[in-house]
């Protein structure tokens, strides 16, 4: 729930300005203003260099932690891990140089540069090295100085003895400044150096909570100190001045911080530069929705809070994605294995986790709906399919057909000639089938349940974009029009594409009916959007004609959840296919990796576009975002 905030202008002594400032950052209600916006914002160097030592440690193996209490010791810790987190860089990248050099001059083999320099003085001779193109070797045109050595890396090498130093056309000098002895030498040093710096890292994972404790108590510090330099003085610096943004249900809470401090205080005009912040509270599913909505955006003040509209869309939206039971009851075990590991989570932990969870269980329920369990495909009469909504919906299609011995009928007829005469829907997709070496094949179940799941995802685009439009239909009257454009689109489509919608086998609608009352909706829809919206912005509402293409491609959008959700079938129906024709080893390795592979997908899949379909399509009619988040000073704390 988004709440509004209200504007207050704070005046107290100079001598209660500290406690002041300190009680406010206990209370945490009140977002101070800065009187100079364009003070440098950065960071102090130590709390950045405790942030990039905690960033250090997050990538080693956990230990058991030292209990310290004395934050002084902090930077001293800090400054270590960081001088050796450079160090290794250094090494690290000492070492990758070194085996390119190991490698460019391998072929040539270990020798003393001493040596090369005492014939060269001696034998008033010159030792060059070179390469060339493979294959050089063998070309009469090879200089008689040029001593070929060997073969590497697609290149042939030569040593050159000549009186002078020499320059050739077709090969090139290559400088050796260390011989492949020393190289190697230096390497094995570089690799024990590596490995002691890595262990001496290791040591300091011990403090890792304590250098998180130190990190907050250092931000709380230099946050109070910023907040009181918010503040003006007045009066020859008997008084002092701040203003501060509180949310509306904060204001008993003022009251008494106010009281405590003898400070005065009184609600002051929102000016039309200021930025308001923006302030959420939520509690519960909606509090997970409210993390979602933050990774993308923040809401306006003008904004609804979409946090729990969010959730719940995505929710739907991975599930329909994942499109699996079985792969939801392994991501439930795995969400509870990590409840029973780490029960002491605390607030962004456990709401990730509690995100999980729902996510989880959303699968499932969506495998039931749906009648899916590890692309495994379960026959009609099967007892899991009693509580399938895809089931019943394609009884319902066979129904329809059966009844109306339209086209459809009669090609399903020519293709399994034993369903003629039959009279119910379950016998009837139990018999359209054949068998295959796999087992039973329901090809008409299949095909219809094919159709029905692309329909609901269609229907699920046309229900969220119109809910979308609803919310905002008092600011935008257009989009009343547009809902009606909407609906008058979805019951027109079926006749367009010469197909049977749910509205047909399962509400009684014939396609014909359908057809006439859609293109009267589309009309009027389309006139009311138009007329509305030059009402309400004039000259310029003549732009909304152009949203008709807009929403159109937002609904076909919705169609990726289909699509997803059939490539995973496919995969888990190939992986069981394979897996089925092999040796029993090779077919629980087969089923590990393809299952898992497809969970991985699945997830990177209902993740990604789960969260596209409510941050383009379906903030694009409810959303205007681009707001300041309400960040009261307060007192942070270790999660």
């Amino acid at each position: 729930m988004r709440i509004d905030v209200k504007k207050f202008l704070f005046v107290g002594m100079h001598g209660v300005r500290n406690a002041f400032f300190n009680n406010a950052q206990e209370f945490g209600v009140v977002h101070f203003i800065d009187s100079n916006p364009s003070r440098p914002k950065e960071l102090p160097l130590d709390i950045q260099h405790l942030m990039s030592a905690i960033k250090v440690l997050r990538g080693l193996p956990p230990t058991e932690q030292e209990e310290i209490e004395e934050f002084s010791l902090a930077d001293g810790l800090a400054n270590k891990i960081l001088e050796n987190k450079h160090k290794l860089e250094k090494l690290i990248e000492e070492q990758r140089v070194l085996k390119l050099e190991i490698s460019r001059v391998e072929v040539f083999g270990d020798f003393s540069k001493k040596d090369i320099t005492f014939i060269e003085e001696k034998g008033n001779r010159k030792i060059q090295f070179w390469c060339a193109k493979k294959g050089y070797s063998e070309d009469p045109e090879l200089p008689e100085e040029a001593l070929f050595v060997g073969s590497d890396h697609g290149l042939d090498y030569f040593m050159s003895v000549s009186k002078e130093m020499r320059q050739y056309d077709d090969m090139i000098e290559m400088r050796i400044d260390q011989p492949l002895g020393l190289l190697q030498k230096r390497q094995e040093v570089v690799v024990k150096e590596i490995l002691d710096t890595e262990e001496r890292l290791k040591e300091y994972e011990k403090y890792n909570t304590f250098l998180h404790h130190a990190l907050i108590y250092k931000m709380n510090t230099c946050n109070l100190h910023i907040a009181e330099e918010y503040a003006q003085n007045e009066l020859d610096d008997t008084l002092f001045a701040v203003e501060g943004w509180v949310p509306l249900n904060k204001i008993e809470q003022l009251d008494a911080l106010v009281q405590k401090n003898h400070v005065h205080y009184e609600e002051i005009a929102i000016e039309e530069g200021d930025t308001i912040p923006t302030y959420l509270e939520n509690h519960g599913p909606a509090r997970i929705g409210q993390d979602l909505v933050q990774v993308y955006d923040t809401p306006s003040v003008e904004d609804k809070d979409p946090s729990l509209w969010v959730l719940v869309f995505f929710s739907l939206f991975f599930a329909f994605i994942v499109g699996d039971g079985g792969y939801g009851f392994i991501f439930l075990a795995a969400a509870l294995y990590l409840r029973f590991k780490m029960g002491n989570i605390k607030k962004g932990g456990r709401r990730a986790l509690n995100l999980f969870t729902i996510l989880c269980v959303s699968c499932i329920g969506w495998g039931f709906l749906t009648g899916s369990f590890f692309g495994l495909q379960i026959a009609p009469d099967n007892p899991v399919q009693s509580v399938s909504l895809v089931r019943w919906l394609a009884q319902k299609k066979t129904e329809f057909h059966l009844q109306h011995q339209d086209a459809t009928w009669q090609a399903w007829e020519k293709e399994f000639p034993t369903i003629k005469g039959m009279t119910d829907p379950d016998q009837i997709l139990e018999t359209a089938a054949v068998e295959k070496d796999t087992g039973k094949d329901y090809v008409m179940y299949s095909k219809f349940a094919d159709n029905i799941m692309m329909e609901l995802a269609l229907l699920t685009g046309v229900i969220h974009v119109a809910l979308s439009l609803g919310r905002y239909a008092g600011r935008n009257w257009a989009a009343v029009g547009w809902i009606t454009f909407i609906i008058g689109g979805y019951l027109y489509l079926p006749s367009y594409l010469k197909a049977t919608s749910l509205m047909s086998f399962v509400f009684g609608f014939s396609v014909e009916s359908l057809a006439v009352q859609g293109i009267y909706l589309l009309e009027g829809g389309l006139i009311f959007a138009l007329v509305a919206s030059i009402i309400q912005h004039k000259f310029s509402g003549l732009l909304e004609i152009t949203s008709v293409i807009q929403i159109f491609s937002d609904i076909l959008s919705y169609l990726r959840l289909y699509a997803l959700a059939l490539a995973g079938s496919i995969i888990s129906g190939i992986v069981n296919e394979f897996a089925a024709s092999s040796i029993f080893v090779f077919s629980i390795l087969l089923i590990l990796i393809g299952h898992g592979i497809n969970m991985v997908l699945a997830i990177m899949g209902g993740v990604i576009h789960g969260l596209r379909l409510n941050f383009i399509e379906w903030y694009h009619y409810s959303f205007d975002g681009g707001g300041i988040l309400f960040n009261p000073l307060r007192k942070l704390e270790v999660d």
